[in-house]
């Protein structure tokens, strides 16, 4: 079983690590020990029903999202107690399945890392639940946009099923962009997603989820663009193909 310590120290060699394959290494690590690990969660004070197991639900104050909030150690548990609430102790993997369909947010107090319900069948079953990483691209750097110029099939192919089970996105964009580094220029693809805003978090968790699970076959590094439904479409998707929606 993990102690806290070596989760703590897990999570430092996510937190330091220089690639993204390198972070995507260091955070599968750190999940598969999560399972073992001893975890803490929130009850209402006072006996259970019989039975029956109930926790202790906040809202994010970004966002307004009901989370199921769960801790690495005992310290950070400890600190938002009151009377009205107890701890209940547990395996990562078994507050994983008594929670099943809910979403959880680990450390909401620190990391505030999210786990969507997707990702925690994932987990449970042994599989990669695929790593994000958040950067701003600004718009005069994108010098140029075509259509691939390589098949995409099999990356398409995985984006129209995750957008079909989830049903929240209206489109989907994909671009071969140049991108200006200094005096170098970068090839990439750019995968613009068209839904309202707030599920776009969401959107990015299963996209990710999606594409470390079905591994598609793609010729260029891929970054994810989140466009709100109620706003103008940005001009560079005029330069790609729309492979969803109308």
């Amino acid at each position: 079983m993990a102690s806290a310590s070596k989760l703590e120290a897990l999570l430092e060699v996510a937190r330091a690590a220089k690639t993204f394959e390198a972070m995507a290494q260091a955070e599968h690590a750190f999940f598969v020990a999560l399972l073992d690990a001893t975890v803490y969660a929130h009850r209402p004070s006072g006996p259970m029903p019989p039975g029956r197991i109930r926790f202790i639900q906040i809202r994010r104050p970004d966002n307004g999202q009901l989370v199921l909030p769960f801790f690495t150690d005992q310290a950070q548990a400890e600190v938002p107690l009151s009377p009205e609430r107890a701890l209940i102790e547990a395996t990562g993997r078994q507050l994983f399945e008594w929670t099943r369909g809910a979403t959880l947010i680990m450390n909401p107090n620190r990391e505030q890392a999210v786990l969507y319900p997707p990702e925690i069948d994932a987990l449970l079953a042994g599989r990669p639940i695929g790593t994000l990483s958040r950067e701003t691209i600004p718009r005069d750097t994108l010098t140029d946009g075509c259509p691939p110029s390589v098949p995409e099939d099999d990356l398409v192919e995985v984006l129209r099923a995750c957008f079909a089970a989830e049903g929240t996105v209206r489109a989907g964009y994909l671009i071969e962009v140049r991108r200006s580094c200094g005096e170098s220029e970068e090839v990439s693809l750019l995968l613009v997603v068209v839904s309202h805003g707030r599920h776009a978090e969401r959107l990015a968790h299963v996209i990710s989820l999606a594409l470390a699970t079905s591994k598609p076959t793609t010729a260029l590094p891929l970054s994810v663009a989140f466009h709100d439904v109620d706003q103008d479409l940005p001009a560079i998707c005029d330069r790609g193909i729309q492979f969803y929606g109308s």
